[in-house]
């Protein structure tokens, strides 16, 4: 049974300070007769209780009720009958599109009650977006069309060594550059396309992702998108952020098992899973849903024959380059394809959970402005070290990647130095790790979460 339907008007529409929840922010009448806990409902679950569904932009709240999002399911994460501000989010999100601007300004609207100004946070707001325009001025939201043809060649040449090797008869050193280099440089690739961050044109990022996500991981980028744009919207955030719901394969937080979708999980499991968590939930579970079920259902629904296209010609082209190098049957160079899979998806999704997934969690029913989320529970990795950047495709900015999404990525590192300062300023807590450092950060933290469950079989009482 669901909380009263309501048209919006009763609930708060103001930005929600870092110390208020929405469940807070309620009506004592709406409260008080409320029959299920807030926090236990899956953002769409929530969306669902209002009858007309509003979304805040800067002092105007939009009627997104009859709105058919291209992105999904995300707008639920901000609206702004919880008491969500979702001007940050929108303008990161859709700086490039001004068909979503088009979209936005002929959807019903009217004034907001409360004025952004009288959030806690609207000061360093205010200054934040003084700095971005500054950031923009200085050309750090340009692309280049040379580092863009860098990256490509980059794709081409680590793929031409890996099939090298392959002939030269060194298999297993060829399918670590098929993975950690060529593969795992594809996925760094199609995540900035994703963001449309590498030539400024959405259609031509888009048209980028679909390829080097298709063929270079077999997986579909728009899949991929609507699952990563959850994460940016409310990163660590409970049953918000599509990368905390892991459960029961791996727990990065002591109440997971619980504040997750209901799931059983083993205890002898999660004891051993900061030593599975790369060899075998990232590299072997993780691949084999993604590209045997989880993408290939997506694309299939949506009949997007492009990306079904690059999918089926990662399985056959990438097999046959092996076959013909080698000599092998089919079977055998099918398998070491999947072997340079195992190998990619260690690598990406290792140094993806490095950003994040050691930090503290935001509880389902709490809102955050947009800097406190990437400042809280993002981080960046040694951004001063070029070897790093490099290994991680520069998404070791995190924090900065948070902040500006739609930012060429490759600028990140020297922003990243100018955002100290700022941080300084407003008393931000901007983490910048070793990268030793956040690697220890991580599989702490899983050691930690796993001997938690091991010892009580239960978290302790969630939020």
């Amino acid at each position: 049974m669901c909380p009263p339907k309501t048209d919006g008007r009763s609930s708060p529409r103001s930005p929600l300070t870092r110390s208020k929840s929405s469940a807070e922010a309620l009506d004592a009448k709406d409260a008080s007769t409320a029959p299920v806990d807030l926090k236990t409902l899956e953002p769409h679950e929530l969306a669902a209780t209002f009858e007309t569904r509003w979304v805040r932009v800067e002092d105007v709240e939009y009627d997104v009720t009859n709105f058919k999002h291209p992105g999904g399911s995300v707008i639920f994460y901000m609206l702004a009958n919880t008491g969500a501000d979702a001007t940050e989010a929108f303008k990161e999100f859709h700086m490039r599109s001004l068909k979503a601007w088009k979209m936005l300004r002929a959807l019903p609207s009217r004034p907001a009650e409360i004025k952004r100004s009288e959030s806690e946070d609207a000061p360093m707001l205010e200054d934040f977006a003084r700095w971005r325009a500054e950031l923009e001025r200085d050309g750090f939201f340009k692309p280049s069309i040379t580092h863009v043809a860098y990256r490509l060649l980059e794709l081409l040449a680590t793929f031409a060594l890996g099939t090298a090797l392959m002939y030269a008869g060194y298999p297993i050193i060829a399918s670590v550059v098929y993975g950690a280099f060529f593969g795992a440089r594809c996925g760094w690739v199609q995540h900035e396309g994703g963001h449309n961050s590498l030539t400024g044109s959405v259609y031509v990022d888009k048209r980028l992702q679909a390829m080097t996500c298709g063929f270079g991981l077999s997986t579909s980028g728009e899949m991929w998108n609507q699952m990563h744009n959850k994460h940016h919207a409310t990163p660590q955030k409970v049953r918000h952020d599509m990368d905390l719901d892991t459960t029961p394969a791996v727990a990065f937080f002591n109440t997971a098992v619980e504040d997750n979708r209901p799931r059983g999980f083993s205890r002898a499991w999660a004891r051993l899973q900061a030593w599975t968590f790369v060899p075998v939930t990232s590299g072997l579970l993780v691949q084999a849903f993604w590209i045997y079920v989880l993408h290939p259902r997506q694309v299939l629904r949506k009949k997007n024959y492009e990306e079904a296209s690059w999918m089926l010609v990662s399985h056959v082209v990438r097999t046959a380059v092996i076959k013909l190098a080698t000599g092998y049957s089919w079977p055998v160079a099918y398998w070491w394809f999947t072997f340079g899979n195992w190998i990619a998806y260690m690598y990406l999704f290792a140094h993806f959970s490095t950003s994040h997934t050691h930090l503290p969690v935001v509880p389902s029913d709490k809102h955050l402005s947009w800097v406190n989320y990437a400042v809280d529970h993002t981080v960046d990795i040694d951004p001063s070290r070029g070897y790093v950047n490099w290994l991680m495709g520069y998404l070791n900015c995190q924090v900065i990647h948070h902040l500006f999404p739609d930012m060429p990525q490759f600028r990140q590192p020297e922003v990243s130095r100018r955002f100290v300062p700022f941080a300084k300023k407003w008393g931000l807590n901007y983490k910048v790790l070793s990268y030793y450092g956040a690697w220890k950060a991580t599989f702490s933290n899983l050691d930690k979460v796993g001997q938690h469950y091991y010892v009580n079989g239960k978290a302790e009482k969630a939020h």
